[in-house]
């Protein structure tokens, strides 16, 4: 009956959707076009254009910054759910060429209606254009090309239109919008777009998976939030202090996004792990269940499991990359994983049955897992995404082994085999892009699952010891950066290469 419910109640798809039937299309070239109108008039609505001055050759003062850095000021009307947002972005030409444009990844346009951008200035002047089609927001430097080793200032004013969280598969994006016990800003400011080569990675959206590329970069954000109950509670990463009675400033550097979540009927708890990283637990009042061994209290469990994994994986792969980690339920039939925060979906509270063996503990840590397998080490979500996600898969059945080895039978049968039996290999390959699926279910199988397979048994060609030692090795080698499959390939030695060919020929098919 446990299981029978939990098909019912769980409809989701992105970081750790495990139970979903729903066909969804592929993306076409004009996919979600979605273009602001802006206060700068034009013809075509397509390129935003200015007169700029004659060129002449760009100087600029030399810079220190190692990466962009990000300044926010963020009104958030809690009632009306809208935010009106000043971002300031400082960014280094840390490339070999001079830039005639750059490019942000502006993740709430793909929500129709949600962004308008209402200015955009460069170095304190309009640009000399700009154009905003689905999530990619391309601004001309032209006259002011950015030399190397130097950077350029980058204001952005615009409002948010925040919409409401559906119910199932609908809300699988729940971590950006409302529902009337809270409010999640996930994802809802523009990043920096990853430079590889000469080109601004940008993908386009699709309804299977994640698509995001981001590098990392430090975020000064100030929150006010008004027309809010007494009581509200703002969940975010980082080092929080009190600008003003109104207003709060967080801190949190070298993180690829800022995510936050807010609401009036927050319960917060945290607990202290023995490296000293403060873990803080955000729930919505709704988390005691009745089992059959009586109440018990799902906070309790996902802030030790939570604790518990966070620490464990310090030691395995190394390092945690932050002071602390935000553990918030979200009311959406999801999970989602940010730098230094995770959501949780409310159904695995509501449904855990009060022991390790439930989609709560799970699903608690596979995104802690992605602290490691995307907050610390980045990779193409789109293209490459078992990099990620077969890594945080795998994280759980590390986890239980360590914790409650006397589950590691019943978390292969539960969580693969389930779907994906021992040997099949119907499948699409395991390093398949996002845009090879028209169905979630078999996106999960393949990437997520077949993917746990395939690592498991490449710690058996190589023995445990030399596979977690490459493990780390891989973590440390892509801390802060954006890598390849490649660099994980490259740390195997030749020898581990040829124990390995074999198994990765079967998942990858080539």
């Amino acid at each position: 009956m446990f299981r029978i419910l939990l098909i019912t109640l769980i409809m989701c798809s992105s970081a750790c959707a495990p139970r979903v039937e729903v066909a969804v299309s592929l993306p076409t070239a004009t996919a979600l076009r979605v273009l602001q109108a802006t206060s700068v008039p034009t013809f075509d609505r397509r390129m935003q254009t200015v007169d700029t001055p004659t060129a002449t050759t760009p100087v600029c003062e030399p810079t220190s910054l190692k990466r962009p850095s990000h300044d926010i000021s963020a009104q958030v009307d809690y009632a009306a759910r809208v935010v009106d947002v000043t971002q300031v972005t400082r960014f280094p030409n840390l490339t070999e060429s001079v830039l005639d444009a750059m490019v942000f990844d502006v993740e709430p346009n793909r929500f129709p209606g949600a962004f308008t951008l209402q200015e955009l200035l460069v170095d304190g002047t309009a640009p000399a254009s700009y154009e905003l089609l689905d999530r990619r927001l391309t601004i001309g430097l032209d006259a002011r090309a950015l030399r190397v080793g130097c950077a350029a200032t980058i204001q952005m004013r615009f409002q948010l239109a925040l919409p409401r969280i559906a119910d199932g598969w609908a809300g699988r994006t729940g971590y950006f919008g409302y529902t009337e016990r809270q409010v999640n800003l996930g994802r809802w400011l523009p990043v920096v777009a990853h430079r590889q080569g000469a080109d601004w990675i940008v993908h386009q959206t699709t309804p299977i998976g994640e698509q995001s590329v981001a590098g990392v970069a430090d975020w000064q954000v100030t929150v006010s939030v008004v027309n809010a109950p007494e009581d509200t509670l703002i969940a975010a990463p980082g080092r929080s202090s009190r600008t003003t009675v109104d207003n709060e400033r967080f801190t949190l550097l070298s993180a690829r996004d800022f995510a936050l979540s807010i609401s009036p009927q927050f319960a917060k708890q945290a607990i202290v792990t023995r490296s000293g990283v403060t873990v803080e637990l955000f729930t919505l009042g709704d988390t005691q269940v009745q089992t059959d061994r009586g109440l018990a209290d799902g906070a309790e469990h996902a802030l030790e499991v939570a604790a518990r994994s966070l620490e464990m994986f310090g030691e395995v792969f190394g390092s945690y990359l932050y002071q602390s980690l935000v553990v918030v339920e979200g009311d959406f039939a999801d999970g989602m994983e940010f730098s230094g925060l995770i959501f949780v979906g409310g159904a695995w509270f509501r449904t855990w049955n009060g022991t390790p063996q439930s989609y709560l503990t799970l699903i608690t840590v596979h995104e802690v897992a992605h602290q490691w397998w995307y907050a610390s080490v980045g990779s193409d979500q789109a293209m490459s995404p078992w990099l990620d996600e077969a890594l945080a898969t795998y994280s759980e059945y590390v986890f239980f082994q360590e914790a409650y080895p006397q589950l590691d039978d019943w978390w292969w049968q539960f969580r693969v085999y389930s779907y994906v039996p021992a040997g099949f290999t119907g499948l699409e390959p395991v390093n398949s892009t996002v845009y090879q699926f028209v169905d979630v279910r078999a996106y999960i199988n393949a990437v997520y699952l077949r993917g746990a397979q395939m690592l498991e048994q490449l710690r058996r060609d190589m023995g445990t010891e030399a596979f977690f030692d490459w493990l780390a090795a891989y973590a440390m080698a892509g801390r802060e950066t954006v890598v390849s499959p490649d660099l994980l390939w490259q740390l195997l030695t030749p020898q581990q290469q040829l124990l390995t060919d074999a198994t990765r020929l079967a998942y990858f098919g080539s």
